[in-house]
């Protein structure tokens, strides 16, 4: 939150956490071809997750803890947000209230932090330790002063990544955590910390 901002508005980490049954199935998805989004379609519906009534116009999928989906030749879905409420433009918990979410009023680092790293220990019972397990330090992120996660395993010729970023939404003002899968060719390395940002979100 702005240092200059008047009294009223107040920080909040919003979470839909990762239960066991979630990983599972992201897992699966995977090791799926995400150069189809016609396969990857398919998948998500048989898991029964919702194409419909999704509750922002540009997600794709809405999961059964209420988690929405993102993307047409990756997966990216948010699992968590760091934002603040007040003022006229974000005079509500628009995170908070989804279906499924939950938020914390005066919640901030620390508490957005701790999902992550929960995220990235549901992960790890299925797959074991990340391959990849880096942090980026505030002067190596060309956006701003942050100090992000990144925890990364390799599905084939896919990366599976736990790890944060700016949200769109807001206009790079708030941060959030997500799941990705994208394409990482076998042979290639993973990203170094300062360039998963980009990697996640392009």
């Amino acid at each position: 939150m702005p240092e200059d901002e008047d009294d009223g508005i107040d920080d909040y980490v919003a979470v839909c956490h990762i239960i066991p049954e979630l990983a599972r199935q992201i897992v699966g998805l995977a090791d799926l071809s995400w150069d189809d989004p016609e396969i990857t379609d398919r998948a998500m519906r048989n898991l029964g997750w919702r194409d419909d009534e999704v509750p922002i116009d540009e997600g794709r999928f809405v999961t059964d803890q209420g988690h929405i989906v993102y993307g047409d030749n990756c997966f990216y879905m948010p699992f968590s947000h760091s934002y603040w409420v007040g003022g006229e433009v974000w005079s509500y918990d628009a995170w908070g209230s989804l279906p499924g979410w939950s938020s914390q009023k005066g919640a901030r680092r620390k508490e957005f932090d701790a999902h992550v790293n929960a995220a990235v220990d549901r992960f790890a019972e299925r797959l074991g330790p990340p391959e990849c397990d880096v942090r980026t330090e505030g002067s190596t992120v060309s956006t701003g002063p942050y100090s992000w996660r990144y925890a990364a395993w390799r599905r084939g010729g896919n990366a599976l990544v736990v790890g944060q970023t700016l949200e769109g939404f807001s206009y790079s003002q708030f941060e959030e955590a997500v799941v990705y899968i994208g394409v990482l060719a076998e042979e290639a390395p993973f990203p170094e910390a300062a360039e998963f940002p980009d990697f996640i979100t392009s």
